[in-house]
């Protein structure tokens, strides 16, 4: 008995055709990871960007995608636009296809595009805003934040490995 890794079926109830076809790696257009990397909910996720970039609305059609890297960003992938215009005669044009946040509409890093699935497809400012973290304190780093000190709760910046501030150390000696 063996299980199918998609549908979870014992391999008796599949056709030899399925079988096969659910065996194979399915690899992620838009990020071009393996389907078991990623949950269903952020499969979805890429696989609706993936349609909607591929979309050419001036043609009114889907167009081809092709791989792409930007600068030094990880590969990505792009939309292959046909330009057919007099001046340019007929060149192809690559627009890269990048999700937005579903708040401010401000395109996605590559962190961001990984975890949209848990960050419901926003970018972590409009993330921290929804969850109430728009203080101060989480933007400095953790280097920076230095400890609490566990009988007045001020922070301190400490070099020994005490949990208490210096007010608080001489104040019980």
């Amino acid at each position: 008995m063996s299980l199918c890794q998609v549908c979870h079926l014992d391999s008796k109830k599949h056709s030899k055709k399925l079988w096969t076809l659910h065996q194979q790696t399915q690899k992620c257009v838009f990020c071009e990871k393996r389907a078991n990397e990623h949950s269903k909910e952020l499969w979805e996720i890429h696989k609706r960007a993936v349609e909607k970039g591929s979309y050419c609305g001036e043609h009114h059609e889907y167009e081809k995608l092709s791989t792409v890297t930007v600068g030094f960003a990880r590969k990505g992938i792009a939309r292959v636009h046909k330009c057919n215009t007099v001046s340019r005669g007929h060149e192809i044009d690559l627009v890269p296809i990048y999700m937005s946040c579903t708040e401010c509409g401000l395109y996605l890093g590559s962190t961001e595009e990984d975890y949209a699935d848990i960050l419901g497809s926003m970018c972590l400012i409009c993330f921290r805003e929804v969850i109430g973290q728009t203080d101060a304190f989480y933007d400095a780093p953790p280097v920076l934040k230095g400890k609490q000190c566990v009988t007045c709760s001020s922070n301190f910046f400490n070099q020994n490995d005490s949990d208490k501030c210096e007010k608080c150390r001489k104040e019980n000696e």
